[in-house]
């Protein structure tokens, strides 16, 4: 009897254990459901871009910075380490929140500075320019990580959108372009050619661009879209898993920052109108990287 009773308390101490290492498992941010993802609109802030649904995270490629909505702090590298402050820095003082470019990072991320080599890599400083901006594909406020396509400003906003122009397409710049990015510049391209204007709205149906964008109604109601357009948006995004990287490249790919991107062009920061002072980044950044990893 009394071997019955040691062997059934060992079995009962093993379940224990087990059932202890498995509920310490590794535990995830977000999941499909949209049930399970926080809402953080009414901590969006005015700069930003319309909400979408479950974002927590916004990243500024120009600055290499993020912003939490959840803690309402921003996120920099700093010395090798990562300083979450509730403002920018005095070393961004002359930044533009309200006019700058914002990628609305993936809802499933968690913490995206832990995989900055990503961000940093896949969306190089002032890579819209090029990409947007000098391809006929005007308009545009931002990307977004789930819908993997160009956010627009809105129309009453249009007038803080950037200069555009078709001169990466008269220059011969090789990009491949998403299929949505492609069809807003052959539209925008064949209503130039027509003389015929353009509006933001337009373009956001051009693009398709409004997939989970949170508006507020007139009645002060939040709206989201309809449920009925997910299916065609999976099989999109599915469809499209290899051409949302700035050359077209596999999503996660890193981007090889070309001559001309380096350029002198209007609106970039004096630290990237040479290459020396450029090199000089690349390797302020890195040396930070690795002090950073060390820790």
């Amino acid at each position: 009897m009394k071997n019955v009773i040691e062997k059934l308390t060992t079995a009962l101490t093993a379940l224990v254990v087990v059932f202890g290492l498995i509920s310490c498992g590794t535990s995830y941010y977000g999941t499909s459901e949209n049930s399970y993802y926080e809402n953080y609109y009414d901590y969006n802030p005015a700069w930003a871009p319309d909400y979408y649904f479950g974002t927590r995270y916004y990243y500024f490629p120009d600055i290499e910075t993020y912003y939490d909505l959840a803690t309402r702090n921003f996120v920099y590298l700093y010395n090798g380490h990562w300083l979450f402050v509730p403002a920018l820095p005095p070393i961004y003082s002359t930044f533009n929140l309200h006019n700058a470019f914002i990628v609305i990072v993936n809802r499933s991320v968690h913490t995206p500075w832990m995989h900055h080599h990503y961000y940093n890599s896949h969306y190089p400083r002032y890579y819209y320019i090029d990409y947007y901006d000098f391809s006929n594909i005007p308009y545009v406020r931002g990307y977004n990580e789930n819908g993997r396509r160009a956010v627009y400003w809105r129309e009453a906003e249009r007038n803080r959108a950037r200069e555009w122009g078709d001169r990466s397409i008269r220059e011969g710049r090789k990009f491949k372009y998403s299929t949505d990015d492609r069809r807003v510049q052959q539209e925008v391209t064949r209503r130039i050619t027509q003389r015929t204007a353009v509006s933001p709205e337009e373009l956001r149906q051009i693009g398709n661009a409004d997939e989970g964008r949170m508006v507020t109604s007139r009645s002060g109601t939040t709206q989201t879209p309809s449920r009925q357009a997910a299916p065609d948006t999976q099989r999109t995004s599915t469809r499209r898993s290899e051409e949302t990287n700035y050359y077209g490249g596999e999503i996660g790919q890193p981007v090889k920052v070309q001559p001309q991107m380096r350029g002198n062009t209007s609106g970039r920061s004096s630290s990237t109108r040479s290459e020396g002072t450029s090199t000089r980044n690349r390797e302020k950044t890195t040396s930070g990287r690795s002090s950073d990893s060390r820790r």
